[in-house]
């Protein structure tokens, strides 16, 4: 899943893709990448991040939505926590919904179902801090998805990702927890979603402040993600990130002498 920022606030590429031919040559550029998916987002989900208006996010990604649907040959998603946008964009073409929320608001399921479309729902402790006392946090994610997917499986919707959220309101030890932990999520049977891509965690970790130039810890984290059952992963470096599968995947390979 290539990322594609419609903002001009987002933590690594805020303002570069605003404009619509540039947000068209990202895409095109993402295709020749090899990106299954792109996934479009109007509102910047950085803790620092202005609040952006229904009408704002609109307005940044429907022109986007129009041009990329029927001109890139990969589905489109939707990086939106209002199902306002999510449904206008649908009603466009677009074919998925990433919520980071959390699905604090239910009618995001109901969109998805009315439209037949997956639904990628983040534990995201911005949005939903953990109390004190809470259980551990693999416990407390595992309790969250489990009471999310009842929820939105009540309105109709079955086809449900989920997100760790790692970066979203966790500490470093949290991030690598999650990470080292994964697999205890296969017992829900829906496919995850990870992305740590350029985040400030693997700033932490190496010391790297400039969000571009932390590829490498993007894509040990990353190959970690996939290596512990991670089926989908969202990255801003596409074709770095698609070169470093196909060679993991080469050496796991049986070869015929073993």
């Amino acid at each position: 899943m290539g990322v594609l920022n419609a903002t001009p606030d987002s933590f690594s590429d805020g303002g570069e893709f605003l404009e619509l031919d540039a947000a068209l040559r990202r895409a095109q550029a993402m295709v020749s990448e090899q990106a299954d998916i792109i996934d479009l987002g109007g509102a910047s989900s950085h803790p620092l991040a202005k609040p952006v208006s229904t009408e704002e996010e609109l307005g940044r990604i429907l022109p986007i939505v129009e041009r990329l649907v029927g001109n890139v040959p990969l589905p489109l998603s939707i990086d939106t926590q209002k199902p306002e946008v999510a449904e206008a964009c649908l009603k466009l073409g677009a074919q998925l919904i990433n919520d980071v929320s959390g699905l604090t608001d239910l009618e995001m399921a109901r969109v998805a179902a009315r439209h037949g479309v997956p639904l990628v729902v983040m534990y995201n402790n911005f949005a939903l801090p953990r109390a004190a006392g809470a259980p551990p946090l693999m416990e407390a994610m595992g309790e969250f998805f489990a009471t999310r997917i009842a929820q939105a499986e009540a309105e109709g919707l079955t086809h449900i990702i989920l997100d760790p959220g790692y970066g979203f309101g966790k500490s470093l030890q949290d991030n690598m927890l999650l990470l080292r932990q994964l697999g205890q999520l296969h017992g829900l049977h829906r496919p995850l979603l990870v992305c740590t891509s350029r985040k400030g965690s693997l700033g932490r970790i190496t010391g790297e402040k400039d969000p571009k130039k932390r590829l490498p810890g993007t894509l040990v984290s990353t190959l970690f993600a996939v290596n512990q059952g991670a089926h989908m992963i969202r990255v801003h470096d596409v074709k770095a990130i698609h070169q470093a599968m196909r060679t993991w995947r080469a050496i796991q390979q049986p070869t015929p002498d073993g």
